[in-house]
């Protein structure tokens, strides 16, 4: 998929969202092109906990925002505030093509992230749980789509695929895979409460963070 592109007055190519449509879509072209990267730079410790590795993917996604008419929102640490860890905003352009604050630009997509390490079972429930959370329209709050990033830290995506669908109560909302490359992908849908929209469809993205494959 191919964002868009506008040539501005100022000379510059910049990425056009022009609907919410193109929105979702260019922050899901910016996750395909830059996680299977993620790896490649970062160095894992084992002292490191989901907020060390989340921290470290957001300095990492940021740096290569460039052009894309989006920014990442990250959750504070020891806020229990119920927040997604990524909140993806709009960026406008001002009429010389540059960027400006919009403190009304539109929240329209989320990204939580989890480890997958063999300790955790709440990449779908619990007071935490990623795809609960979404569900109950605490994350991604009516919104139709989002995402959730899955830090593999032991064992294959294969094993994690069915690890997390034996989680899940309802196989009609198992996660269902897309493709294996660098990172492996899937989708699923899943029915909400408290919120105007009955379902959501999240993207999964599962990021290879260890080298014991």
């Amino acid at each position: 998929m191919q964002a868009d592109k506008k040539k501005t007055n100022s000379n510059r190519t910049v990425r056009s969202d022009f609907t919410k449509d193109g929105k979702v879509i260019s922050a899901l072209n910016f996750l395909e092109k830059y996680l299977p990267l993620f790896p490649e730079k970062f160095v894992k410790n084992v002292t490191h906990d989901e907020w060390d590795l989340n921290l470290a993917l957001f300095e990492f996604l940021n740096l290569n925002l460039g052009d894309y008419l989006f920014q990442l929102i990250p959750e504070q640490r020891n806020v229990n505030n119920g927040k997604p860890d990524f909140g993806v905003k709009e960026v406008k352009l001002d009429s010389v093509g540059s960027k400006f604050y919009d403190q009304k630009a539109e929240h329209f997509f989320d990204i939580e992230c989890k480890r997958l390490n063999g300790k955790h079972y709440d990449y779908v429930s619990g007071n935490t749980g990623g795809i609960q959370r979404f569900k109950d329209n605490k994350h991604g709050v009516d919104l139709p789509q989002s995402a959730m990033i899955g830090y593999v830290e032991t064992k294959s995506f294969s094993f994690w695929q069915n690890k997390v669908n034996s989680w899940i109560s309802d196989k009609n909302e198992y996660l269902k895979l897309i493709n294996i490359q660098k990172i492996a992908k899937y989708k699923s849908t899943h029915k909400r409460r408290f919120s105007t929209i009955d379902t959501i469809e999240l993207l999964h993205y599962w990021i290879n963070i260890t080298t014991n494959f």
